[in-house]
């Protein structure tokens, strides 16, 4: 009797730990959006200009009366010419990883990012939402691109 008993336990009990792990799988493959709308939910980027990153090393508020529709979210620009820079070339401008946090990413979470704490290396814009995650990048770069790339590519996106 003691036999059957701890065999059904063990089922029982390996039945539960599969339906966790399947959860756990689906979870993290919840659909997220391709471009973050940011911590408002409004606007990509938080309404920060893209290229101002670049084109005046600093994080920028952009107008709503220069805006763009790129990938299924509405980006807003300092004035019609940083528009028109992005038009040209969105890919060039646009966050890594959709404007979602880069340290998060690789962790494997989905977190919106701060559009004031960034970093530019290799010509690719990386946000973070915090101060602690742009520290975490100055120590090893590579290595968490690399993480967060990999996991970037395991995502479901909402069309």
């Amino acid at each position: 009797m003691t036999r059957l008993i701890d065999r059904r336990s063990l089922l029982w009990g390996a039945a539960a730990v599969g339906a966790l792990v399947a959860t756990s799988a689906y979870a993290a493959q919840k659909p997220v959006r391709r471009v973050s709308n940011g911590r408002k939910g409004d606007r990509a980027n938080e309404g920060y200009d893209a290229t101002a990153y670049f084109t005046a090393g600093a994080a920028v508020v952009g107008d709503p009366a220069a805006e763009i529709s790129w990938e299924g979210a509405i980006w807003r620009f300092k004035d019609s010419d940083a528009r028109a820079l992005f038009a040209a070339a969105p890919e060039t401008y646009a966050p890594q990883f959709g404007g979602y946090c880069a340290n998060a990413m690789s962790m494997k979470k989905v977190v919106p990012a701060n559009p004031e704490v960034w970093r530019i290396r290799d010509g690719k814009l990386y946000l973070f939402a915090g101060k602690p995650g742009g520290v975490k990048f100055d120590k090893d770069p590579e290595a968490m691109i690399a993480k967060a790339q990999a996991y970037w590519l395991t995502l479901t996106f909402i069309e």
